[in-house]
C-alpha cells in the first residue's frame, strides 16, 4: 500500500504545480540546446536568425509553464490526469526516448533503413498483431512517406544508403 508520503508526491505530480514543473525543465533543457547548436544562430537575407521562431516558441512554452507553477489553479489535478500511474508516465517518457532515438539513427543508417525497423517495434508494442500486418503496414508506410516526400522535391536522410539508391 501506499504511503502518505508516495501518495503526496504522485498527486503533486499530477497536479498543474507539478504538470508546470516538468514541463519546464523540458522546454528549458530544448531552449538550451537550440541556443548551442549553430544553425540557430545563422542569419538570413531578411536580418532574422534561422532560430529565432524556434527559440520564440520554445520561450514562451517556458513562459506558459511557469504559469501552471504560479497559477491560483496550482494544486488542481486536472480530470484525465486523476488516474495517472507512475507506469503510465514513464511509458510516455520512454516513447519520448526511443523517438529521440529513431531520429539519430534516421541520420545515421537513413530513412529507408530506421523507419521500418522503428514503426515494426512501435506498432507492435501499441498491440499490433499478427507480425505479417506489422510488417506490411511498417513497409507500406515507409514507401508511401518517402514518395510523397520525393514527390515535394525534398530530400530525406539515406545514411549508409547513400549513393546506393538511384532515386
Amino acid at each position: 500500500m501506499e504511503s502518505k508520503n508516495e501518495k503526496r508526491k504522485s498527486q503533486w505530480l499530477r497536479s498543474n504545480q507539478g504538470i508546470g514543473v516538468i514541463m519546464t525543465v523540458m522546454f528549458t533543457g530544448l531552449f538550451i540546446y537550440i541556443q548551442l547548436t549553430p544553425w540557430a544562430h545563422r542569419r538570413l537575407r531578411d536580418k532574422f536568425t534561422l532560430g529565432f521562431f524556434p527559440t520564440l516558441a520554445v520561450a514562451l512554452m517556458i513562459f506558459f509553464s511557469l504559469i501552471l507553477i504560479f497559477d491560483s489553479r496550482r494544486r488542481e489535478i486536472p480530470p484525465r490526469l486523476e488516474k495517472l500511474t507512475v507506469s503510465g508516465f514513464l511509458s510516455a517518457v520512454l516513447a519520448v526516448v526511443v523517438s529521440w532515438g529513431y531520429f539519430a539513427f534516421m541520420s545515421e543508417i537513413g530513412f529507408l533503413i530506421a523507419t521500418p525497423a522503428f514503426l515494426l517495434l512501435a506498432m507492435y508494442a501499441l498491440g499490433l498483431k499478427p507480425w505479417r500486418h506489422v510488417i506490411i503496414v511498417a513497409l507500406l508506410l515507409t514507401v508511401i512517406v518517402y514518395a510523397i516526400f520525393a514527390l515535394m522535391g525534398i530530400e530525406l536522410p539515406l545514411g549508409k544508403l547513400s549513393g546506393m539508391i538511384p532515386f
